[in-house]
């Protein structure tokens, strides 16, 4: 592996000398060991830093609007969350995990783990399009539907584990000894089967719609048929990502299983978009009132995003006419 001093880093990092390099250095920033007098990097560390650099660069304002978001939801979830109905506890979950999977798709990011941050921002997808869709129904069938299907999925757990002499001898072993909230292998059968009649649940979607159809009925068709389905495929490993991880050359393949910039800027705007959605979603359920913050930071964020679409469309625009 080739090993750079801090004299010939500072040149290709484009500084203008090296004081900037072996401060980083000295900070732990820059991952480097000693030879005789001198620090060297390594070409693969140097170009982690300078991929970092790139991304914490390029990116900062889509950075700087995510963690303003997470800033606002912050303040708001220091409030006691009210609890009244069925809808209020699915708001309450939906936004407290969306938050952490949106802190996650953050690190990812920053980290130069763009594809893996598109799996996540799937996930949160997910949940703004289950909640959305159950908050539209103005009775609370939908919330009820929703957590009946809790019971479908324990009998198929159960039938699982009374295959499996090792999980069935626990299972009973824990009915001899119940903790608290423990329900029976017969309540949980006897209530898989009154809610599978009631509801006629198929595989194991909760909803009698699709995902798809649900992503229509809430106006989200277009990012259903879009963004979410460009991060299926990364969730799924289709053929159709292969190119985000391998290249082919005359010799075999190139591997780029570092860290990239590669989906960085894709999962900035999802995750803004999806979980700005789940928190107006939830400041309108409980009366929040978040309106006029949400608003302000939508402006700001819109203007930025027109900028890089132009930025996108001269580039664009510039390489047709070569």
């Amino acid at each position: 592996m080739r090993y750079y001093n801090t004299r010939d880093l500072a040149k290709i990092l484009g500084y203008n000398d090296d004081s900037y390099v072996r401060r980083l250095i000295g900070e732990g920033k820059l991952k480097a060991e000693k030879r005789g007098r001198e620090w060297v990097v390594s070409e693969e560390d140097a170009s982690n830093y300078r991929t970092k650099n790139i991304i914490s660069t390029s990116y900062k304002d889509l950075f700087s609007f995510n963690h303003q978001l997470k800033l606002l939801v912050d303040d708001y979830l220091e409030r006691e969350i009210r609890n009244i109905g069925p809808k209020d506890a699915l708001v309450a979950f939906t936004l407290a995990k969306s938050y952490k999977t949106h802190s996650a798709i953050m690190t990812l990011c920053e980290r130069g783990y763009g594809e893996d941050a598109s799996i996540l921002n799937r996930t949160i997808f997910e949940l703004l399009i289950t909640l959305l869709y159950i908050l539209k129904d103005p009775t609370d069938e939908r919330a009820y539907r929703y957590y009946a299907f809790d019971w479908v999925l324990r009998e198929k757990m159960f039938k699982y584990a009374e295959q499996k002499p090792e999980l069935l001898l626990q299972l009973e072993q824990r009915a001899l000894r119940p903790k608290v909230g423990d329900v029976s292998i017969d309540e949980v059968k006897k209530m898989a089967e009154e809610v599978q009649r009631k509801y006629s649940y198929k595989g194991y979607n909760w909803s009698d719609k699709s995902l798809g159809e649900m992503a229509e009925e809430v106006g989200r068709g277009g990012q259903y048929k879009t963004m979410y389905r460009l991060s299926s495929q990364h969730t799924h490993s289709h053929s159709r990502v292969m190119n985000d991880y391998v290249k082919r050359t005359k010799n075999g393949f190139i591997n780029f299983a570092g860290i990239s910039d590669n989906w960085v800027e894709q999962d900035l705007v999802m995750a803004f978009d999806f979980f700005s959605g789940i928190f107006a979603a939830a400041s309108d359920n409980y009366g929040w009132h978040a309106e006029k913050e949400l608003d302000k930071l939508y402006k700001n964020y819109l203007q930025v995003m027109e900028g890089i679409n132009k930025k996108t469309e001269n580039i664009s625009g510039n390489n047709n006419h070569e």
